[in-house]
């Protein structure tokens, strides 16, 4: 998994072979302790306008709801002992529930939810707190590490993943290895705890993506 969507994955089969980038040995900001979640406070349902994403934090942590298109042809329904339209409503594709489906033409359309669990309990990921509003979620890839910062105002919740190309700043990090990743080059870094201010300066540079709490 890579920042819950293949996005990252797929793209980085379309960069340059040249293209050097980094991962990190430790989750970030290195020797800070792990937690499960988030304060009490930021506790909820948070969704975008722009996807059909929603992010879920409770006690358990941080997940993750997508929705998945199917459809189902009305012959199939007749047909079936266990499937059954009532109004807007399609049975028999959920255990002892519904879900709501939409007829066009032929084909009943409906979504079924999926959830993943990316900090927390299960999750190979790390979630690390930095005050009460920031916090730090390093993805697990492998042996190492890919951090995204997740900030909390107003009611909304800001997702910044790190932009992982090579940069002249990462020269003065210490570099334990270097791998090769989907053709590229990995250099894999060991910052200190000191170099944590400057680092989130220059790896959190890239899109805000914003989710209102329900």
């Amino acid at each position: 998994m890579k920042k819950v969507l293949l996005v990252f994955t797929l793209s980085l089969q379309f960069l340059s072979f040249s293209q050097k980038t980094v991962q990190f040995s430790d989750p970030l900001p290195f020797g800070s302790p792990s937690q499960l979640t988030t304060d009490k406070s930021h506790f909820g349902k948070y969704k975008s306008s722009d996807s059909q994403v929603t992010y879920i934090i409770d006690e358990k942590g941080i997940s993750i709801v997508t929705v998945a298109i199917a459809s189902i042809t009305r012959e199939q329904v007749r047909e079936s002992s266990k499937l059954q339209v009532k109004g807007d409503y399609l049975f028999g594709i959920k255990a002892n529930d519904s879900v709501p489906c939409v007829l066009e033409g032929e084909n009943y359309y409906y979504g079924i939810e999926s959830k993943l669990m990316i900090a927390g309990e299960g999750s190979l990921n790390t979630f690390t707190k930095i005050n009460s509003n920031k916090y730090v979620i390093n993805f697990h890839e492998g042996s190492y590490f890919e951090p995204s910062i997740v900030t909390f105002a107003g009611g909304k919740m800001t997702i910044i993943h790190s932009e992982l190309n090579y940069q002249p700043l990462f020269q003065s990090i210490l570099q334990v290895s270097t791998i090769t990743r989907y053709g590229s080059e990995v250099a894999i870094l060991a910052p200190t705890y000191e170099q944590w201010e400057r680092l989130e300066a220059t790896l959190f540079t890239g899109k805000k993506l914003i989710y209102i709490k329900e």
